[in-house]
């Protein structure tokens, strides 16, 4: 009795004031508490860096590149994440670029090849030849099992960083793609609730609780015998699918559709807003060798496997258009929704309409490079990925409709395309790049729905190398320890060694494309041709790499070149920068005498030589040379 009347005596104690300053205190505990653990986490960088774009060190500390976590921001239930290719751009855009982003899925990253066969990196040298005065920069997001929900939360960062254009190559998938509405990694069908996860992500708290709802999710599922062991060897694609029958025209397909309508009209509505131009694609498929995945007969409907093969019976009877139709039709059918539908095509021309942008004709080019307009095999690796000759032919698509519709502004310089595009494809890959890709298919087809029953992938069980290009492409897909870039190098330090300097050099050529803002492929390509006296073809690879970075040996090779050209006094800078480089080079100081002596510098020329006499007096020519430039002197005195 006595405590009660204590403390309501302590309580009475207590003014008005007192007490609404003491219950605000107990209602900010808690937000207290959540403001700190979010500073803690945000501290110790929970979850890693999820930024679209992070910036380098080292020698590449004026770039950024694609974030390769970024991934992480949509896949949750995975053990491996999908990454995206390592393209980069300078920190500060110059005043003369032309920065271009790149928006998909697994298409638009070059999948099953490697970086250098993707579509935009095509453009990104077709663009180079249009545009020579300006600073080109093609950056690719793409990576696989994304879809539009992944483009919508990209798209900030992406306008932050002064974009000239925006390509898109999306919607296959639209189903299946992280968070899309019958993807495994899903939170549901409500729009409302995707797009508030895509701006809360950004704080540490809430994916700390994110990661605990999914742990205990798969904690319970274990401890209740539902939970089934991940294989190992699955890939992505049987991995990611949660519905594996999505009829057409049903209600889950028309949520598909609207998904992807919705997430582009808010793209092309903040990008128009913003003065940024945007250039989206027709998606292409294999439609003609491809068997529908799964058939289901409805009502509505037909079965989509019937259609397919009355498509087969048209195309024997030679009716071409009736068999390509049909061969469509039997693709839309098709319920395992890995393929866009040609409804999903015409939703994008109604949007191009609505937004008055550009739309690549992809279907046109790829039916008129196929026999009889019907696309399969001759183009396609699989479902609806294309082959090499597949992916230059997007790249072509691409660049002819920017070229046409002048969105990047008109050309500069003027060339034969269609050459063009075969020198590329002649130096911008190996046999390495290709059997790469086609072990990366192998597993692919290895694996559901390729097979109809789920199971370990056996694909590669009894893969046996039979050359240095398949040993080399299977250790880079089967371990960390090898990316295909090194892979490329140790083949052309192999084939160096074995005095085979073309084969060495198709491998250098090769890894430029794959990394176009690394300097050491073009140096090490103008050294092979230097090395066999093909000067004049080392020239326009040590004049690329001083755009990326000033060296001694491209500046002395450039000036060397242009002086045996008879360039005497472009020649001279470069000598000169390359003696502020090496000023202890003999050689080097040899020929900017000479340099300047064939400028009518000859006192300049007199005192590098003597420069270069001071550090070997026994150099190869120096005294007669000395001497000629002493008898120079003496009769421009004397006169």
């Amino acid at each position: 009795m006595g405590q009660s009347t204590t403390k309501q005596t302590r309580r009475q104690d207590l003014s008005p004031g007192k007490r609404w300053l003491f219950r605000i205190i107990m209602l900010f505990l808690p937000l207290l508490f959540f403001l700190l653990l979010e500073a803690f986490l945000q501290l110790v960088q929970y979850g890693g860096n999820l930024s679209l774009f992070v910036p380098l060190k080292g020698e590449y500390a004026r770039y950024k590149t694609v974030n390769p976590l970024v991934g992480r921001r949509f896949f949750f239930n995975q053990s491996t994440v999908p990454t995206p290719n390592n393209d980069v751009f300078l920190k500060e855009k110059p005043a003369n670029g032309l920065r271009i982003f790149v928006l998909g899925g697994s298409t638009t990253a070059g999948y099953p090849f490697s970086p250098n066969i993707m579509f935009s990196r095509i453009l990104y040298f077709l663009l180079k030849k249009a545009y020579p005065d300006r600073h080109v920069e093609v950056v690719n997001t793409a990576m696989a099992a994304i879809n539009t929900y992944a483009l919508v939360d990209f798209l900030e960062e992406i306008m932050t960083e002064q974009p000239d254009a925006i390509l898109i190559y999306a919607g296959h998938n639209e189903f299946y793609g992280a968070l899309g509405v019958a993807s495994y990694e899903s939170l549901g069908r409500n729009p409302a609730v995707i797009m508030a996860y895509l701006k809360l992500k950004k704080f540490r708290t809430f994916l700390l609780v994110r990661d605990g709802v999914v742990w205990l999710k798969h904690r319970l599922a274990t401890l209740m015998g539902k939970e089934i062991p991940a294989d190992p060897s699955a890939t992505l694609m049987e991995r990611i699918v949660a519905n594996q029958q999505i009829p057409y025209h049903s209600p889950l397909y028309y949520a598909g559709l609207q998904q992807f309508k919705r997430n582009m009209q808010f793209i092309l509505r903040k990008c128009q807003q913003h003065g940024i131009p945007v250039v989206v694609s027709e998606l292409v498929a294999n439609i003609r060798d491809l068997p529908p995945f799964v058939s289901v007969a409805s009502d509505s409907f037909p079965e989509a496997a019937a259609i397919y093969q009355h498509a087969r019976t048209l195309e024997h009877q030679k009716r071409w258009k009736e068999a390509q139709q049909a061969y469509y039709r039997a693709k839309d059918l098709d319920a395992l929704r890995f393929r866009a539908t040609e409804e999903l095509n015409a939703q994008i021309h109604k949007l191009a309409l609505q937004y008055n942008i550009p739309v690549v004709p992809m279907k046109a080019y790829f039916e008129k490079a196929s026999d009889h307009g019907l696309i399969g095999d001759a183009l396609m690796v699989d479902h609806l990925h294309p082959n090499i000759r597949g992916y230059f032919l997007m790249a072509q698509a691409f660049y002819e409709t920017l070229m046409k519709t002048n969105v990047l502004g008109r050309a500069t310089a003027h060339y034969k395309l269609k050459p063009f595009l075969h020198q590329l494809r002649r130096i911008s890959y190996t046999a390495l790049d290709s059997v790469y890709g086609d072990i990366r298919v192998r597993v692919l087809k290895g694996g559901w729905p390729f097979q109809k029953h789920k199971g370990p992938n056996k694909a590669l069980l009894n893969f046996k190398p039979a050359n240095p290009y398949e040993a080399l492409a299977f250790k880079a897909w089967a371990t960390n320890k090898l990316t295909i870039e090194k892979a490329h190098v140790q083949l052309a330090e192999q084939f160096e060694k074995q005095k085979q300097w073309k084969k060495a050099l198709a491998e250098y050529q090769a890894l430029l494309h794959l990394t176009p803002y690394n300097v050491s492929p073009y140096l090490n390509i103008a050294r092979l041709y230097i090395e066999n006296q093909e000067l004049k073809a080392a020239l326009p690879y040590l004049l690329e790499s001083l755009k990326l970075e000033s060296t001694a040996y491209a500046q002395k090779w450039v000036g060397q070149i242009l002086l045996q050209m008879g360039q005497k006094q472009r020649a001279l800078p470069y000598l000169q920068r390359a003696v502020q480089e090496k000023p202890q080079d003999v050689q080097l100081l040899y020929n900017l005498s000479g340099a300047y002596a064939l400028n009518g510098k000859y006192e300049k020329a007199y005192q590098t030589l003597l420069k270069a006499e001071a550090i070997d007096p026994d150099f190869p020519d120096l005294k007669s040379f000395k001497q000629q430039l002493e008898k120079v002197l003496n009769k421009t005195h004397a006169d």
